[in-house]
């Protein structure tokens, strides 16, 4: 895996929000570029993943006309998934798995001041 360091906002996102499982930061074409997270799951395969549900999603919104994908949640019986676009020259993706403790609007939150400080150190 190609590591993009762990950087303060992965850091401060573990740090900060309850219950993150673990987070994947993507290429767009599917390789784990940088891995936090308190649970140590396979960053190839969830990279892998993150990137065809989000094109997946992106392909649903371009048909309904809806815009640029942002974000792509799954509520599960035991947690949640957040996928994020990382916008820039070389768009990335950011995966976050949580478990049952997580509030979905604080996670959200988070992850997106995540990614725009991603999108600001990465481009």
């Amino acid at each position: 895996m190609h590591d993009i360091g762990r950087t303060s906002p992965l850091d401060a996102l573990v740090r900060d929000v309850t219950g993150i499982q673990t987070l994947v930061v993507a290429s767009t074409d599917g390789f784990a570029l940088a891995q936090a997270g308190p649970q140590g799951h396979v960053a190839d395969r969830l990279a892998a993943m993150t990137s065809s549900m989000l094109g997946l999603a992106s392909a649903l919104g371009r048909e309904l006309h809806f815009g640029e994908l942002d974000t792509l949640i799954l509520d599960a019986a035991d947690g949640k998934v957040l996928m994020l676009a990382i916008p820039g020259k070389q768009p990335r993706l950011l995966m976050t798995a949580c478990d049952h403790r997580c509030v979905i609007g604080n996670v959200l939150w988070h992850a997106k001041q995540c990614v725009r400080a991603l999108a600001d150190s990465l481009n």
